[in-house]
């Protein structure tokens, strides 16, 4: 009754097979048997198991039974198998599938292509061939599900990725865009997922990839890409997060025993929202104060194992379960503490510093605050992770509502329902400009990733110090713009799809969620964007090309011409001029501080360093997008990009208006012309609004939304807002 069935999920992943439980009498067979229990009359119907071959049927019987009548099976063992269950209230049999209705008008089939490969930039067959594969039926979107198997099915659906190999950590050294490629697809279906993949290859295979060395690549690596060992990344404790370099749990060296103890030593020293670490992790590479010989020698990484083969806790370590969140909870976050753990002397990732079976501390890197720029490296891949799954986010707010919008009928000028929404001015003022905006991120963040690839040092090459500096603040800005606009974008559509959009089905909740987590992890943006500030400023003071970036901004006069001439090149004035100057005037500001610099920084120049920084951001964007049409985009692409580009930039100094006047680079009569600009630049791009959606290239089984297809026959049955179960049959 355990074999492999044929159809739904279980043979979309190659280990393992669904197993459907009957809410009332517990039968169990394979996915592929329809006759073990008869369909019930309400919704939803029998529930199924995710089981990994790798466990026993017995283990999976047990699971099943289990999650059934409650008991608990005992042993390590069977809470192994439970990790493996996926627990879902629906069947397996039929989902409703969100297939796009057909549009009105002509579809630019060459412009979408194009503008398609132009906006994924790299691995395009890898990308195409992820898509379909995520079409089994695991990855279609469940909504009313327990806390626990909501985490199980995240995992369930990350294994049957990293089963197709579709994503290995090792390609940071052979090709990195596919990391970010892989991030952005697994974004499209589940923010879920795609978190615990971002912690289980960037933060966690990473960091190992990176700091480690053969004797523990070795072992890992392999096991890393087919989660056979699940890792975490503990840096971030109660009391430190932003600064961590000042964390409290410390790793000791016993030169008698040669180990490493690890201790968490105060309430404050606990990891917090160690992602993986509540249920699923094995590993934790555990950032600490090291210890040697009495001297405390900066922040280190070293491999801990937190839980055995059974998945039982190791001996010393505390595992918390940090519970239900306002989104994302398939992830599963915990709190960990370690009470004197004791790990061999190889468990420190050794690439950079080293201690001899001696106690003899060595190091590459003088500095201890530079120990932990360098263990702590990885947190820049990690937000271009974040970016890259951010804007999936907004690709399908956006795909969703401008269908959405395109197919809702509502008061035309006979008064009948008769006109789509969309063509109301209402709509596309609100939808337009962030469709523009978010091309406009796409490039930007192309070419950041192109930037932090060149100079990531996983190829062994040595960086030029001026150079990474420049890529810091470069992923540091981006990462902020990408997760401050999945926000917006998705509250706006959100509200624009009215009280569609307030179904969960419809994909809007979940993207808040994740908005608000992108806001947050691998760097709180606002603290991310002081980091740029303050690098920017860094690099002024050096001959280069940011100095005379600069100096050219504050040298900048206004356009001599109205607003709705402007084009690229006077937008582009405008915006370096508003680097310039904030630049200009907050590197004053601090140059007089003196011994006050940290009370004129953080306490009375806030604003303005948060000012200065999006400047610095928004024209970096601007100028990735006047390069791509001067170098990269096809002819098929350039006026709609042209279009779009433009309105990015109006909407920038429209938002900045007030600062414009002020400055005297605009007057008033030119500040008055801006908004209409702004209008007139939205009815232009907005007529080719629909191509630039199907351009995300997001396929309708990821977009899974009701209200971007067929949603009068999505409401013909009682669906109780789930895209599965006995209702999909209609």
């Amino acid at each position: 009754p355990f074999g492999a069935g044929s159809g739904g999920a279980a043979s979309a992943i190659s280990r393992g097979t669904f197993i459907v439980v009957d809410s009332v009498s517990s039968s169990c067979g394979g996915s592929g048997s329809r006759g073990i229990a008869p369909p019930r009359p309400t919704f939803p119907s029998p529930r199924f198991l995710y089981c990994d071959s790798a466990h026993s049927s017995r283990h999976c019987a047990t699971s099943a039974m289990e999650h059934t009548d409650g008991t608990a099976g005992g042993g390590p063992a069977a809470g192994s198998a439970r990790r493996m269950a996926i627990l879902a209230r629906q069947v397996t049999a039929a989902h409703f599938a969100c297939e796009s209705r057909p549009r009105e008008g002509r579809v630019d089939a060459a412009l979408v292509s194009a503008l398609q490969r132009l906006l994924d930039h790299d691995n395009h067959d890898m990308r195409a061939r992820m898509k379909d594969f995520m079409r089994a039926e695991v990855y279609v979107p469940r909504y009313d599900m327990d806390l626990r198997d909501e985490r199980e099915l995240a995992l369930a659906r990350l294994r049957g990725i990293c089963d197709a190999g579709f994503v290995s950590v090792e390609w940071f050294r052979t090709n990195p865009l596919a990391i970010f490629a892989a991030h952005e697809i697994a974004a499209f279906c589940d923010p879920s997922m795609a978190t615990k993949m971002t912690v289980q290859f960037n933060l966690f295979g990473g960091t190992v990839l990176k700091l480690g060395t053969a004797q523990h690549h070795g072992p890992l690596l392999r096991k890393m890409d087919s989660l056979e060992a699940v890792g975490c990344f503990g840096l971030t404790e109660l009391g430190f997060g932003n600064n961590a370099v000042e964390m409290q749990t410390t790793a000791t060296y016993d030169s008698a025993t040669q180990e490493f103890v690890v201790h968490t030593p105060t309430p404050l020293a606990q990891k917090y929202w160690i992602t993986n670490g509540a249920v699923h992790a094995h590993w934790c590479a555990v950032f600490a104060q090291l210890i040697v010989g009495g001297e405390k020698r900066g922040i280190h990484a070293l491999l801990v194992r937190i839980r055995n083969d059974d998945m039982s806790v190791c001996r010393g370590v505390r595992i918390e379960d940090m519970g239900h969140k306002m989104g994302c909870n398939g992830v599963d976050n915990g709190k960990l503490w370690f009470d004197n753990v004791r790990v061999p002397r190889g468990a420190l990732l050794n690439a950079f510093s080293n201690v001899d079976a001696a106690g003899n501390f060595s190091s590459s890197i003088a500095k201890p605050r530079d120990r932990f720029l360098k263990v702590a490296d990885q947190l820049l891949s990690g937000r271009l992770c974040i970016a890259s799954m951010m804007q999936s986010g907004s690709k399908v707010a956006l795909t969703v509502a401008f269908r959405y919008a395109a197919s809702r009928l509502c008061v035309g000028p006979s008064g009948r329902s008769d006109t789509p929404i969309l063509d109301y001015q209402l709509q596309q003022r609100a939808l337009v400009p962030l469709l523009a905006r978010t091309v406009c991120l796409n490039i930007g963040l192309s070419h950041v990733k192109d930037r932090w690839a060149a100079a990531s040092g996983f190829d062994g090459r040595a960086v030029d110090p001026q150079v990474a500096v420049e890529v810091t603040a470069l992923v540091c800005a981006i990462k902020p713009l990408c997760a401050w606009h999945i926000e917006t974008t998705a509250t706006t559509c959100r509200e624009r799809c009215g009280g569609q959009g307030y179904l969960s089905v419809n994909r809007f909740g979940s993207l808040l969620g994740f908005a608000h987590a992108g806001m947050t992890a691998e760097g709180d943006n606002r603290v991310l964007m002081q980091k740029v500030a303050k690098e920017v400023l860094g690099l002024m003071e050096r001959p280069g090309h940011v100095r005379d970036r600069v100096a050219q901004g504050c040298a900048a006069a206004g356009p001599s011409v109205g607003a709705a001439s402007w084009g690229l090149p006077e937008l582009r004035c405008l915006l370096l001029a508003r680097e310039g100057r904030l630049l200009r005037e907050l590197g004053g500001a601090m140059a007089g501080a003196g011994a006050a610099f940290f009370d004129e920084w953080m306490k009375r120049r806030s604003d303005l360093v948060q000012a200065a920084a999006m400047a610095y951001a928004e024209r970096e964007v601007l100028d990735a997008c006047v390069v791509c049409l001067e170098s990269e985009a096809p002819a098929a692409v350039g006026a709609t990009l042209v279009r779009l580009v433009r309105l990015f930039a109006l909407r920038c100094v429209e938002s900045d208006l007030p600062w414009y006047l002020a400055e005297g680079l605009l007057p008033p009569a030119a500040g008055r012309e801006v908004p209409g600009a702004v209008r007139a630049a939205v009815d232009d791009a907005g007529h080719g609004a629909q191509d630039v959606v199907d351009a995300f290239g997001v396929p309708d089984h990821l977009i899974a939304a009701p209200i971007a297809g067929d949603w009068e026959r999505y409401n013909v049955v009682d669906n109780r807002g789930e895209l599965f179960g006995e209702a999909a049959n209609a």
